[in-house]
């Protein structure tokens, strides 16, 4: 019921904000998760860095705009989403933890190119590859540039603005999506998560 309500609201809020801006909707709605997840990643690599406490809480408010209530109640969800490191891992528990998450959404997407590729189709729909769980968005990438992402299973293609600086970097920029590549340090972990070709 909870959730219920939160979505009721959220969409009365970009109904409001959308008739006020004289835009779509849906466009505000989409705006507003993307400002959403957003927020959410800003907390996670602040934490993530080492900050805690009313230190963290000063960078989410300064960064994000939420007041601090509001930080407050995000810090708290996204500490229960997320494990805090193991510092004494060779690759640390967060950065294995991104990459396996990209890794299942590659996995997912050959899955469902595999009934795409080979039948003529130009381009077709993928499943986002980044390291957020709980990103669901999809976007259409060209039938051969998929191929060639594939070649490198350290690559992956993501939207614009889901990459994760701290753990990979942006190798190509296209309309619609970005491909990334992993840090050296996670390459092992992501070269044995791999699916055979």
């Amino acid at each position: 019921m909870r959730q219920g309500q939160d979505e009721n609201g959220a969409r009365r809020t970009a109904e409001w904000l959308a008739a006020k801006t004289l835009t779509d909707p849906e466009q505000v709605i989409a705006e507003l998760a993307a400002g959403d997840h957003r927020r959410a990643f800003i907390v996670d690599e602040l934490a993530d860095a080492g900050y805690e406490g009313s230190e963290l809480l000063g960078y989410v408010v300064a960064l994000t705009g939420l007041d601090t209530s509001e930080a407050a109640r995000l810090i708290a969800v996204r500490a229960e989403l997320v494990p805090v490191p193991d510092d004494g891992a060779d690759v640390p528990q967060r950065d294995a933890r991104l990459a396996a998450n990209e890794v299942a959404f590659r996995a997912l997407n050959e899955r469902l190119a595999a009934t795409e590729v080979g039948t003529g189709t130009r381009a077709f729909e993928i499943m986002c590859e980044c390291s957020d769980r709980d990103c669901r968005r999809v976007f259409t990438i060209p039938t051969a540039e998929y191929e060639w992402l594939r070649q490198n299973p350290r690559r992956f293609a993501v939207l614009p603005g889901h990459e994760a600086p701290a753990v990979e970097a942006v190798v190509e920029r296209h309309d619609g999506f970005v491909v990334i590549e992993k840090h050296a340090e996670t390459h092992d972990l992501v070269d044995g998560l791999a699916s055979p070709p």
